[in-house]
């Protein structure tokens, strides 16, 4: 499957939809389109209910805008998440973090 990328506005925050692999080919994509919009939003959620492999390099993506978040004040979280995606979330532990659990 073909990576995609889209966002839209949902009420107060800005849904970004992943669909398709999200590995090192599309990595910084995701990353700096994931940052970009934090800088004009105050929630970023990334829906990934379409995504269909996620290794290391997606994971940080996910890992640096939640971080940027973080720095910015803002929140970014995941949700929906595919079981490919789901259990890659659980086996390293990051799905609570993710998810924008442990935000205030």
């Amino acid at each position: 499957m073909e990576f995609e990328l889209e966002t839209a506005r949902d009420d107060d925050k800005i849904v970004l939809w992943l669909r398709g692999d999200i590995d090192l080919r599309v990595r910084d994509r995701v990353a700096s389109t994931a940052i970009d919009l934090l800088a004009d939003e105050k929630v970023v959620i990334a829906d990934l209910s379409g995504v269909t492999f996620l290794d290391s390099s997606g994971l940080s993506a996910l890992i640096q805008a939640r971080k940027a978040a973080i720095r910015l004040g803002r929140q970014f979280a995941v949700r929906s998440a595919s079981p490919p995606a789901a259990r890659v979330l659980t086996v390293t532990g990051l799905a609570q973090w993710l998810d924008g659990a442990d935000r205030p």
